[in-house]
This record gives structure tokens, C-alpha cells and sequence, in this order.
């Protein structure tokens, strides 16, 4: 990860309002905002909107723009020295080559985002502080995965008092994780990270979601949860035992047994492990029950 100047927000402060019936969904307060802005989707296909105009490929001028645009988005609350910038996109070239490049897709970039900005005006999105550049942090800019961890961070506030609102705020924030961060940049080391961070995130949230259903007596939508957590982490543990709880609970106790007996190989296979002893104890009280 990059060291540079912090520019994070307290999630108390963004502009974001996610309403439970889910991601999709957002108040009349919001659409008048987002009429005005930049919408990005980072989770899944990378898409860009402007003024509800999804941005075609051709906008972007080429393809170091929007490289460009996703390495401020990855780093969106901080400001990067320009050298580190040239480091990430343009590590073959001199630093005098790489600085000409930087500089062609930077007003590329501006384009894509402000054709109608006037010559010499101040860019609205990105910015220059002495030879740092970044997302400006009061730019009118929407971005699914600053969303999606407002999401979980309502739904952890509201689970103890509140869990019907805590499983409407996950549910908003799994809807919003249609795959992981920029997979269009996959092999980008400077993404790396953050792909990581908020997938590990999506699990935990899908996991908790599946919790609070399961609590709830609901037992088939947690079942395709977790099914989904294992599609992306087969060695998500947790996962295993809410199956086992689900399957059990609808009278499925040979296949509870047998999603057992899958996480015992898949652990053993991978990790050379055996079950954590929750895990067992589940399965023992399933075999001991006439």
C-alpha cells in the first residue's frame, strides 16, 4: 500500500444513503444527487456514469486514463506523489518518459470526466496539491464500494437492538458486491490490496447476513449464501456450519453430515488442518441425535 497524505472521511460524514430493502434502491434525496455526479462501479465490471450517462469505452480516450482513474479510486482517500503514480502505470519507462505519459492521461482523464470543463478551469474530480494527485474528497463522486461499507457498518450498529434493520443493511450491502474490486486490473499489484480487503469484507458481511437469518428461522436463503461464500473462500469454515445448521434444521441431516464431511477433506486436503472444535462439536451433537 501506498504511503501518502490521508484524506479519509468519517463514514459518518459521506453523502451515501442505503435504504434496507436493498442496493438497487435509493431514496429521492439520493437520485437528485446522483443526476449531478459521477457514479462508479469498482465491484465487478468497472462501469462510470455521468449525469445517469454511462461513459463508453471511447471516452476514455485510452486505456492509461482509465488505469489512471481506478489507481485514484483504489487509493481514493489519499493523494500520491506523482513518482509512486509513474512507479505503478509506467514502471518501464524513464522518469521523463513516464512523467510525459502521466501528464497525457491525466488531461485524458480530466476529459472523460468534465468534456464541457473550460480551459484552465480547476478539475472537479482530480487534483493537484504541489506534485501529489487524487480524488478530491468533496468532489460530487459515488463510488459502490465506499457504499457498500457504509452498508455493513449500519447493519453492524443496528444488530443489537434492531436485527431486522441490521439484515436489510447487509442484504443492501451484499447486493452491492456484483464481484470483486477492478477485476479488469487483476494483475495490478496496487490493487491487490484492496481487492482483498473488501472481499474478505463481502464474506464476512454474507456470513453474518446468513447468521441473523438463520436466528431468524430462515434457512434457504442462508443456504444460497453460503453456497456463494464457498464459490469465492471453499475453506470458509463458518460457512460449513451454518449449511449444516440449514440442512439439518429442514430435515436434511444426511447431507448436513455429508457438508461435514466436505469441510473436513477440504481442510485436510488444502491446509493440513482438522475442523475447528465448533465445528466438530456441531457434527457430533448431529450423529448423537436419534
Amino acid at each position: 500500500m501506498f504511503t501518502s497524505m490521508s484524506l479519509s472521511k468519517n463514514s459518518d460524514d459521506w453523502d451515501i444513503n442505503i435504504i434496507p430493502e436493498g442496493a438497487a434502491n435509493i431514496n429521492a434525496k439520493m437520485c437528485g444527487i446522483i443526476r449531478s455526479m459521477i457514479r462508479v462501479q469498482t465491484l465487478g465490471p468497472f462501469r462510470v456514469w455521468r449525469d445517469d450517462v454511462e461513459l463508453p469505452e471511447l471516452a476514455w480516450q485510452r486505456d492509461k486514463a482509465r488505469q489512471l482513474f481506478q489507481l485514484f479510486l483504489t487509493e481514493r482517500r489519499r493523494f500520491l506523489q506523482k513518482e509512486q503514480i509513474i512507479d505503478a502505470l509506467w514502471p518501464e519507462l524513464t522518469p521523463d518518459q513516464g512523467d510525459r505519459d502521466f501528464r497525457v492521461a491525466l488531461n485524458a482523464l480530466h476529459h472523460a470526466l468534465e468534456p464541457d470543463r473550460l480551459p484552465r478551469a480547476t478539475p472537479k474530480y482530480v487534483r493537484r496539491r504541489n506534485e501529489m494527485y487524487g480524488l478530491d474528497p468533496e468532489a460530487p463522486l459515488w463510488v459502490d464500494a465506499d457504499a457498500f461499507e457504509q452498508a455493513i457498518a449500519l447493519a453492524e450498529r443496528a444488530e443489537t437492538e434492531d436485527p431486522a434493520a441490521a439484515i436489510a443493511h447487509y442484504r443492501a450491502a451484499v447486493d452491492l458486491y456484483t464481484g470483486d474490486f477492478l477485476p479488469d486490473a487483476l494483475y495490478e499489484d496496487w490493487a491487490t490490496a484492496e481487492r482483498e480487503r473488501l472481499q474478505v469484507l463481502y464474506l464476512s458481511a454474507t456470513a453474518r447476513l446468513a447468521e441473523l437469518l438463520v436466528t431468524a428461522g430462515h434457512y434457504q436463503e442462508p443456504i444460497r449464501l453460503c453456497q456463494a461464500i464457498l464459490a469465492k473462500d471453499p475453506l470458509w469454515e463458518e460457512a460449513y456450519r451454518l449449511l449444516m445448521r440449514c440442512y439439518y434444521a429442514r430435515g436434511n441431516r444426511p447431507l448436513a453430515l455429508r457438508t461435514y464431511e466436505q469441510c473436513v477433506t477440504r481442510l485436510r486436503d488444502e491446509l493440513g488442518v482438522t475442523p475447528l472444535p465448533q465445528t466438530t462439536e456441531l457434527y457430533l451433537q448431529m450423529t448423537n441425535i436419534k
